[in-house]
């Protein structure tokens, strides 16, 4: 099959969340199965120059876009089989940030310029499958936008919802400003929802098949308490709404070749655990203790992902013989939480605000627990990366954490990490209780770590997933 994807961000060129990380290794994945794929980004001016030296320009063309001629110009990069390209136009995509404020009119200039893209090339693709809601407005311009009908007839759309909460929903006016469709489309509720434009509404609306990143967080969207005001639209699509769990990039997250790490290890000899966790405890400043439990979390700081239940939990374990390491920023009341702690706990605790792709492998690589107590996720790639690295996930059990982190069972040996359940009373803490309660019984604590390294999170069976979907399409 041919097979486009787009999105507004794509691993390793540019990267602000799981999104990127899904962008870079499934469609490797899938030309490993022998499709033919193409993945489209904005080229944006942030993409490390070891990149962009590499880039073909391979064309350029102009279109009209509200009601003005713009230009746009198309550079390649050939990887794992995969087909990147990227499309230039400095006025939207040449700043120091991916997103900012005037998305909206980014990337519907994005959408349209994939589509004119598309229009142009000599063979339609078979499926067009699109992101998030910077590239869910496509189904809907490919179907009803006349100067697409030709396109339209070949092409099937899927869209994977990576997170329902962010929507795009912007103002009426800006869909007809920027999209210059006829206000029809408003008025008689197919890009409109709850008084605005909706762009993630209008894909979930025009698009063939719908995905998610797990099969719980699937279940979970159709519900009123994660259905973000669109679970009544998703009821309607229940039997076009997939759950296919993200995998993630073993060859980049590898314990036994990392580069980033300060000693490689594997499933039969961890002892380079213990070299990596003395390279995070000098790193960080903190006392050199092999046997002192070392606890991590790489995230971005915002209500989703729990922090507030570490407000009221973490500095009483803190009161304890452990130590904690967090990377991450965002909510501004979030970070100085971790910053009075670290003040707070100065010898236990070191805070790291910002992202640094090199030192969150040293973490996974290093920690013994991982500590994920979020409210909800979609799929959370942290948790699988965790467990590649022998490093135990504490999670709460909601979206693909559910999916992907089974409760150690100390009968059987069996499981990869400890589970709350917010829904249900069980606490985060009682989960993170349990985990310590392991930590110094190194029969259990060497099985849940060769549990999580066994724990298949590769893209491969995944990518057979959204195979037979495109296969269901035709």
């Amino acid at each position: 099959m041919k097979i486009v994807m787009a999105a507004a961000e794509c691993a390793p060129f540019a990267k602000a969340g799981g999104l990127a990380d899904v962008m870079g290794a499934l469609p490797q994945e899938l030309a490993h199965l022998g499709h033919e794929v193409q993945v489209i980004i904005p080229k944006y001016s942030l993409i490390h120059e070891r990149y962009r030296q590499q880039f073909r320009k391979v064309g350029g063309q102009s279109f009209d876009f509200k009601d003005e001629e713009k230009d746009y110009a198309i550079h390649e990069f050939n990887k794992q089989g995969v087909r990147f390209l990227f499309l230039e136009n400095d006025s939207y995509f040449e700043r120091d940030s991916i997103y900012g404020p005037d998305d909206a009119e980014r990337y519907a200039f994005f959408s349209r310029a994939v589509l004119d893209f598309l229009a142009r090339s000599e063979t339609a693709p078979d499926v067009l499958h699109v992101h998030d809601w910077h590239t869910a407005v496509v189904p809907f311009l490919l179907k009803e936008d006349p100067q697409y009908a030709q396109l339209s007839a070949h092409v099937k759309t899927v869209l994977t919802i990576h997170n329902l909460q962010f929507q795009g929903t912007f103002p009426k006016d800006v869909f007809l400003e920027q999209y210059r469709m006829d206000e029809k489309f408003y008025e008689n509720g197919q890009v409109e929802w709850q008084g605005n434009f909706n762009s993630l509404k209008t894909g979930i609306l025009y698009a063939d098949k719908l995905t998610t990143v797990s099969p719980n967080y699937r279940d979970e969207i159709l519900t009123e308490a994660y259905g973000e005001r669109l679970e009544s639209l998703l009821a309607e699509r229940e039997a076009d709404l997939r759950g296919i769990l993200n995998g993630i990039d073993t060859e980049a997250y590898n314990p036994k070749a990392d580069e980033h790490i300060a000693q490689v290890f594997n499933a039969g000899d961890i002892e380079g655990k213990q070299a990596n966790k003395r390279a995070i405890q000098k790193r960080c400043g903190l006392p050199i203790q092999p046997d002192t439990p070392l606890l991590t979390m790489v995230s971005r700081l915002s209500g989703q992902k729990g922090i507030d239940v570490l407000e009221q939990s973490l500095p009483e374990f803190l009161e304890g013989d452990l130590q904690f390491v967090l990377l991450g920023s965002g909510e501004a009341h979030y970070e100085e939480f971790f910053q009075r702690l670290e003040v707070d706990y100065a010898g236990k605790v070191s805070v790291h605000l910002g992202f640094d792709e090199a030192f969150a492998h040293q973490l996974y690589a290093g920690a013994d627990i991982f500590l994920m107590p979020s409210h909800f996720e979609p799929c959370g790639l942290s948790q699988l990366i965790s467990m590649r690295y022998g490093t135990i996930p504490v999670a709460n059990r909601t979206g693909g954490l559910r999916d992907t982190v089974d409760e150690y069972n100390e009968d059987d040996m069996t499981g990869t990490g400890f589970l709350s359940d917010f829904k249900a009373g069980l606490h985060f803490d009682e989960a993170l209780s349990r985990a310590l309660s392991f930590y110094d019984k190194p029969d259990h604590w060497n099985a849940l770590i060769h549990n999580g390294m066994a724990r298949d999170s590769s893209w491969s069976r995944s990518a057979k997933e959204y195979e037979k979907l495109y296969a269901s399409l035709n």
